[in-house]
């Protein structure tokens, strides 16, 4: 009878005991600078090896795109030369290349009426070649430089005929851009002209009664925009 209950007793302190020794306390090491392994640490000893997986870095992102290199324009412009004997306006315009950042050329015609000098009514048709130096291209308000030659073929209504002219000169100016946007800009500029007769009429162009000329200068004022492509 005591063997009956001996047993069940034996057999539940063996359980217990196996149970007691199967706990375990686990200590993680973490890994060195120089190690990418976890080591685990249990008790009763056994020491289990885990390989650190080190985590993926984000994907870099890419550069932004660059502003696209505009170098080609195309300009319009209207505008005049106004004084007390003088008052003639029209339109202009002008393809524009821009080789680099602080260089433009124009190269531009135009239409222009009114009285002249002597209160005849004339008309002009320019051909321009123009050089625009930039001082400050990275700013969206730009200060520029303008000269240029220039040709001029000109129709003047007098009392009893009509004549025409042709002119050869020069202009030179300054004026300001403001790039409103890459592809938009406005202008303004104001540029001295002069200009001498060179057709084959021997009368001259001006006279006063006195003395005559074919040399001619004014100051012309121009607003307008250049889209650029």
């Amino acid at each position: 009878m005591l063997r009956f209950i001996l047993f069940p007793v034996i057999a539940f302190a063996i359980v217990l005991a196996s149970t007691t020794a199967a706990r375990a306390e686990v200590v993680v090491v973490r890994p060195q600078s120089s190690s990418s392994q976890v080591v685990v640490k249990t008790k009763p000893p056994t020491v289990v090896v885990v390989r650190n997986t080190p985590a993926q870095q984000p994907a870099a992102k890419p550069p932004p795109p660059q502003p696209r290199d505009r170098k080609l324009g195309l300009h319009f412009d209207f505008g005049g030369s106004f004084g007390p004997r003088v008052s003639m306006g029209g339109v202009g315009g002008a393809l524009r290349f821009r080789p680099s950042k602080h260089v433009g050329i124009d190269l531009g015609s135009g239409y222009y009426a009114g009285n002249d000098y002597q209160g005849f009514f004339r008309t002009e048709i320019p051909l321009t070649a123009n050089v625009l130096f930039f001082l400050n291209p990275q700013h969206k308000f730009q200060f520029y430089f303008v000269l240029g030659p220039g040709l001029s073929f000109g129709r003047v209504d007098t009392i009893n005929e009509v004549r025409r002219m042709t002119h050869v000169g020069g202009q030179a100016g300054a004026g300001v851009e403001l790039r409103l946007a890459p592809a938009f800009a406005l202008n303004a500029d104001v540029r001295g002209v002069i200009r001498h007769r060179i057709d084959n009429d021997p009368r001259p162009e001006f006279f006063d009664g006195v003395r005559g000329t074919n040399t001619s200068g004014g100051a012309v004022l121009t607003f307008g925009g250049t889209f650029y492509f």
